[in-house]
């Protein structure tokens, strides 16, 4: 059994999540999952997963069927990404939106460091900017803001959502 609550778990995975960039100046793409009854586990995700839509589609269908499991409490993926803040109303964001243009196709993109952490109770993305040739890790990404999270990599938990 855990001793450790699931907020210092998160805590301790987003700054070794930080940490690791620092150090390395990118990450190595993980999931990791909180058990009831097991020690924490943390996988490295092979580079194939992460190339191609199918391999994305398998590896988010692995932590939804893991997660099912019912003395998992926690879940979740640690990555590096593109991000762009976009506005709803304005025609690009309507076309990223719909995926008609992808976030890597956009001049205004970002470098970001994301952790996506779910619970049965719902969603957190925790996500801050990069600078890989300086290994400087900068401000919050998402600036604080909270919204409902969709796609491919979230709600990895349905069995306890009403």
């Amino acid at each position: 059994m855990n001793t450790m609550s699931i907020n210092d778990f998160k805590e301790l995975m987003k700054n070794g999540m930080i940490e690791n960039f620092i150090t390395d100046g990118c990450l190595a793409p993980v999931v990791f999952f909180y058990s009831l009854v097991s020690p924490p586990q943390v996988m490295m995700i092979p580079g194939e997963f992460m190339q191609s839509t199918e391999g994305k589609e398998s590896l988010a269908n692995f932590i939804k069927m893991y997660c099912d499991q019912p003395s998992i409490i926690a879940g979740g993926i640690i990555m590096e990404a593109w991000g762009a803040k976009i506005h709803e109303s304005d025609n690009i964001s309507q076309q990223v939106l719909s995926g008609e243009i992808r976030v890597s196709e956009l001049d205004n993109r970002q470098d970001i460091i994301v952790m996506i952490f779910s619970t049965p109770v719902g969603d957190e993305m925790i996500a801050y900017e990069v600078n890989p040739e300086t290994h400087e890790v900068g401000k919050t990404f998402n600036d604080g803001t909270e919204g409902s999270m969709s796609g491919l990599f979230s709600g990895f938990f349905k069995w306890n959502r009403n």
